[in-house]
């Protein structure tokens, strides 16, 4: 037996072993994965959506929309036009979107302002909700959080509501409250 190898290699042993139990003493952190970092960013985003006869029914525009691998994405200052025949039927502007993957709905994020006309007599009212999605396909905004709208001769608020863009539908759907003012 080589007595000097084996004087070489008590040391390393004891090295090893003294290394081995420094690592069960201490507290050994475990790297957390990193954020969702976008595939890529697009900065002054405009889109326009074109129906089936060629006509455009959505223009959007966006500070900033991000898209990450599984295909979602999320959208800063976004403001969308509703078009019907070329008419802004509804105009709606919130702080963010979320394009979920595999979907062409998405959700603006808020608080959500939205402008539009009462279907019975076309005046104006303002309306706003913590949340609401577009579906362009269906052309349906909806949403089933609260809603406040708001016009001069007329106000109300619901929980949930539901409009075709191109039908000029609205529907507020539960515990719906209205008031009117008189006309002068």
């Amino acid at each position: 037996m080589n007595w000097g190898r084996l004087l070489l290699l008590v040391p390393a042993l004891a090295g090893l072993f003294y290394t081995f139990q420094r690592m069960d003493n201490s507290f050994v952190e475990t790297p957390q994965a990193p954020a969702a970092l976008p595939r890529y960013t697009l900065r002054g985003a405009e889109l326009t959506r074109f129906d089936s006869d060629g006509s455009a029914s959505l223009y959007g525009q966006a500070d900033t929309i991000d898209y990450f691998d599984d295909q979602s994405g999320r959208a800063q200052n976004l403001h969308v036009k509703l078009l019907d025949d070329g008419d802004t039927t509804w105009q709606l502007s919130a702080p963010a979107a979320n394009l979920p993957a595999h979907q062409r709905r998405f959700m603006l994020e808020g608080p959500v302002e939205a402008d539009s006309q009462w279907p019975d007599n076309g005046k104006a009212f303002a309306m706003h909700s913590p949340y609401l999605w577009i579906d362009p396909d269906r052309h349906e905004i909806d949403t089933d959080a609260a809603v406040d709208l708001q016009s001069p001769m007329r106000n109300g608020s619901a929980v949930g509501m539901r409009s075709n863009w191109i039908e000029q539908t609205l529907e507020l759907l539960h515990n719906v409250r209205m008031s009117y003012a008189a006309a002068p």
